[in-house]
């Protein structure tokens, strides 16, 4: 939060007017890969987003539907429905892009096939007219480039959608955490929002990139259904319906893996509750040696949670090789039946049949399951999401009116109430007029009149934290504070001093009466609250550096010594929470923050308590009642010395006004007040942690520092602040460690040379099957099956012609080792997955520990300088990438890499001088092109 740092403008992004062709082709992104080529990316060279993808306009959006959702459902008595909100605000779009979706399917992918079969036939008839062999060969490259054209771009615009909804989502759910009640927020955890945040909400994402499957898939199966029918006639039917027997199979693996991912969010959460409650008390954890006995309850967190994702992973597992073999199997029956029921294939039959299940494979066995497993799990995590949008919140304070005092009061006032309703805005209007009258009231307040300036009306304010509570917090308290008075409000524990605090800033909802606070507010908590930055950022706070100001706000709340102190003066690194300072020194940089504020109002609930006497004396008398002179101070404090010099002493008793009034007048009305003042008020709690300046040098604050120590204490410059160490970006490749630790956790060489046996069958698997993996590229090559054959079908084409000619004899022999080779790939599909899965598992396990013993036996420099939330993040979000996203990237891999190979070899057997284009010139393009994209990528 470096606020007095100069913001660069960015740069407009070149999609905001990209013309459509350079949209389709992506023309506009090759400046930013120019750029990136050239010299290290930085965050000066990130575009501007644009106008559609911003946080605050999507997070309106999102959440006015979803106030208007409540507010309809409840009025009819039914529970509100966030996926309704939802498609009020995206629905549009997400209709129209399934539109689109049905037209490249439809137009070009199933005709695609029908070119391709006349291609193929005019080469085998050998007699054919050459022309139309060039217009068939001419529809199929059109159909390729438009399905490439059209469907990145398609895929890009969906991207951008599911990005939407995720940043609207993550708004609205941030928005909704600052609103929790006191009661919600005892129900919530900061593990549970980081989840939801973090987890829940990237569902929504690859719930919209195959949700149109669900549809268009039927319709797509029946349409190539008939086309095969017409080529083959009745066989087609049989393999479809065996390709069409597995998904209701794949539907109710999806189902138990959304049921598992709400058990895996729950054990996720519980283990992420759990060691943020270790890393806020890990000062203590290590004070008494608590590591074992912590580590023993992570470890049964992370087994439980260990244990439902490994089901998960094999149901993924087990589908993955549904999709590689069922296709496979499906076009070897229906082959198989054609050659046995008297037909012979030709190469015209067997590539069009082959390409149409090519379609049918990328449709109904890849997207069309991902469409049930990731719909039915962002219904999981739009249930969550909602459930915690239910929560309660803290009610609207009526007739607490916050008015900007530069404005006419009135309009002011109602234009700023914050309760929305216009009847309770009136209603806290005739309220303020209401309580005008002259004279003091039986407590003892001062007489309620308009402001001309800036003041605070209390009139006769009834509340309560708990609505169940049955005494109040607050009963019938009256006040009237004028510009410039400094006020000091006093009672024992529990009386409501704080709690009147927070009813005037509008966190504690009024039952009854109102309270009206005229000029801007600044407010300094009982607990100081520090954030890990600069000590000078967590004065300033976002706020514009004004030096003279700020060389005063320091030297009145007493930091001038500590900041000469400390080696980076106000530059030095305050930790998480202020673990690196004491507790006054985090007191008065709380105080500090709230006056360097510029406002009318400013509520100080005890700040006196967590320092010296000394200090004490030095910030009521120069901050309270010099530098804030002329503004009004509301105190809260247990120091009764200081009351003599406040201007107004409010004592309150069970939250009741017992009396109000000036320090003389009090003395002698005989109250309690008298007995208070009776009470030794020397003896002040020092703060045994707070080693001040003045421990050490007595009486410092009497003489003046010097203008030189304070510039000395206080760095010039912004440049060379010392910050939280940030995150470092790796540049260039992956290191081998890396790799070489992931390996070794899944089991070492063994383990991976039993995976790599069973992977080698010769086949390709679409990266889309993979939950969590790369989409974008999982659907540029699913999107392309339709343009190229496998070399797993080499073998089953090879064979089918051998029915062409042969005997019946070797006809039967052939369909015999065909139908044992499809077997076989059967079996060790599914071995790989488990065992490939299972070793995933193993590795993930391992890396956790790992972490987990690197975290617990690191120093406490490392909780000082890193903040909590950052160490969190490595155990909530990338933990659940080791545990879901890396293993299904490297099956990926794995097979795209296996695949490339099979490719290669079968093309060095059918012409070896094809390998001169393949491995020389083409892959030095693609490498390079390759090598340019990951580079920009980390960056």
């Amino acid at each position: 939060m470096e606020a007095n740092k100069k913001s660069v403008a960015l740069p407009v992004c070149p999609a905001q007017h990209a013309s459509f062709l350079s949209y389709i082709v992506f023309g506009w992104v090759l400046p930013i890969f120019y750029k990136g080529s050239k010299k290290e990316l930085g965050p000066e060279d990130l575009y501007q987003p644009l106008t559609a993808h911003k946080s605050s306009n999507l997070g309106n959006d999102l959440c006015r539907a979803w106030e208007d959702e409540v507010a309809n459902k409840r009025a009819k008595g039914k529970e509100p429905s966030l996926l309704h909100a939802g498609f009020r605000v995206f629905g549009w779009n997400i209709v129209s892009l399934g539109l689109i979706l049905l037209v490249l399917e439809l137009a070009f992918k199933v005709t695609q096939p029908i070119f391709l079969g006349a291609l193929v036939a005019y080469y085998s008839k050998q007699n054919g007219d050459i022309n139309e062999a060039y217009l068939y060969a001419a529809a199929v490259v059109l159909c390729s480039a438009i399905s490439v054209l059209f469907m990145h771009s398609y895929m890009l615009s969906q991207l951008h959608l599911g990005m939407k909804l995720r940043v609207a989502a993550c708004s609205m759910i941030y928005r909704k955490s600052l609103r929790l009640s006191k009661t919600a927020l005892g129900d919530t955890t900061a593990g549970q929002v980081v989840n939801l945040l973090s987890n829940d909400v990237g569902r929504l994402d690859l719930a919209v990139l195959f949700v149109h499957y669900l549809w268009i898939g039927p319709l797509e199966t029946i349409v190539v259904t008939y086309l095969m029918y017409r080529e083959i006639g009745i066989s087609a039917v049989f393999g479809v319906i065996f390709l069409l027997m597995f998904i209701p199979l794949q539907a109710y693996l999806g189902k138990k893996t959304s049921v598992l991912r709400l058990q895996t969010a729950l054990r996720t959460d519980e283990r992420v509750r759990l060691m943020n409650e270790i890393i806020q008390g890990i000062q203590v954890i290590k004070m008494y040696t608590w590591e074992k006995p912590f580590a023993k309850l992570v470890a049964l967190a992370r087994k439980k949670e260990i244990k439902v994702i490994r089901y998960v992973s094999y149901i993924r597992g087990t589908l993955l090789s549904f999709i590689m073999f069922t296709t496979r199997v499906s076009i070897f029956i229906s082959l198989i039946a054609y050659a046995l029921l008297g037909n012979f294939v030709t190469a015209e039959k067997a590539f069009t049949i082959t390409a149409y299940y090519n379609i049918l494979r990328a449709t109904m066995t890849i997207f069309f399951p991902q469409g049930i497993a990731q719909f039915a799990e962002a219904i999981v995590s739009v249930g969550r999401i909602q459930k915690f949008m239910s929560y309660e919140e803290v009610e609207a304070a009526i007739g607490v009116t916050m008015a900007d005092p530069e404005k006419d009061e009135d309009d002011s006032s109602l234009d700023s109430s914050s309760s929305e309703d216009p009847k309770a805005k009136d209603q806290a209007a005739k309220m303020i007029k209401h309580s005008e009258s002259d004279g003091l009231n039986e407590n003892g307040a001062a007489p309620k009149e308009h402001l001309s300036e800036a003041g605070v009306i209390v009139d006769s304010a009834t509340a309560r934290w708990d609505p169940k509570a049955s005494e109040y917090t607050l009963e019938g308290v009256n006040l009237h504070v004028q510009p410039g008075t400094l006020v000091a409000v006093i009672g024992p524990v529990g009386a409501g001093k704080s709690s009147l605090i927070h009813a005037i800033l509008g966190e504690l909802p009024l039952e009854g009466g109102s309270i009206k606070v005229n000029g801007e507010v600044s407010y300094a908590s009982q607990e100081p609250w520090l954030f890990s930055a600069t000590i000078r950022q967590n004065i300033l706070f976002g706020l514009p550096m004004d030096k003279d100001r700020y060389k005063k706000v320091v030297k009145t709340c007493a930091l001038e010594r500590d900041f000469q102190l400390f080696s980076n003066g106000d530059k030095t690194i305050v930790g998480e929470r202020g673990v690196s300072l004491s507790g006054g020194q985090k007191a008065r940089i709380s105080l500090a923050r709230a006056v360097y504020r510029r406002a009318e109002v400013y509520l100080l609930d005890d700040p006196l308590s967590a320092v010296d006497s000394h200090v004490g004396r030095h910030l009521f008398d120069h901050c309270m009642r010099d530098f804030l002179r002329g503004k009004i101070v509301i105190l809260v404090t247990h120091q009764l010395q200081y009351l003599q010099n406040a201007d107004q002493i409010v004592i309150l008793k069970h939250g009741k006004v017992e009396a109000v009034g000036s320090y003389d007048s009090l003395r002698e009305t005989g109250l309690d007040f008298a007995q208070l003042l009776a009470a030794p008020s020397g003896k002040e709690d020092d703060d045994s942690t707070d080693t001040d300046s003045f421990k050490r040098s007595g009486s410092l604050y009497k003489r003046q520092s010097s203008e030189s120590s304070m510039d000395s204490a206080i760095n010039e410059g912004d440049s060379s602040a010392p910050i939280a160490p940030e995150e470092k970006r790796q540049e260039g490749s992956i290191g081998y460690g890396v790799y070489k630790a992931y390996f070794k956790a899944s089991g070492g060489y063994v383990e991976e040379s039993r995976i790599s046996t069973v992977s080698d069958d010769g086949s390709a698997t679409d990266p889309t099957t993979l939950d969590n993996g790369n989409v974008t590229d999982a659907l540029a090559l699913a999107s392309n099956s339709t343009n190229s054959i496998s070399s797993a079908f080499e073998g089953l084409l090879n064979s089918i012609r051998q029915f062409t000619g042969a005997d019946d004899d070797e006809r039967l022999t052939d369909i015999y080792i065909f139908s044992a080779l499809t077997v076989a790939t059967v079996v060790i599909t599914l071995s790989r997955s488990m065992f490939f899965f299972q070793a995933a598992m193993r590795a993930s396990r391992k890396l956790h520990d790992a972490m987990f013993n690197g975290v617990t036996r690191a120093s406490m420099y490392f909780f000082n300088t890193n903040p909590s939330g950052r160490i969190l993040n490595r155990f909530s979000k990338d933990m659940g990438q080791i545990d879901e996203y890396l293993p299904s990237v490297t099956v990926d891999v794995i097979q795209i890499f296996l695949s490339l190979l099979g490719i290669v070899i079968v093309v060095a057997i059918v012409n070896p001088y094809n390998l001169i284009p393949t491995l020389g010139s083409g892959q030095a393009i693609f490498l390079e092109f390759l090598q340019k994209f990951l580079q920009l990528f980390f960056q």
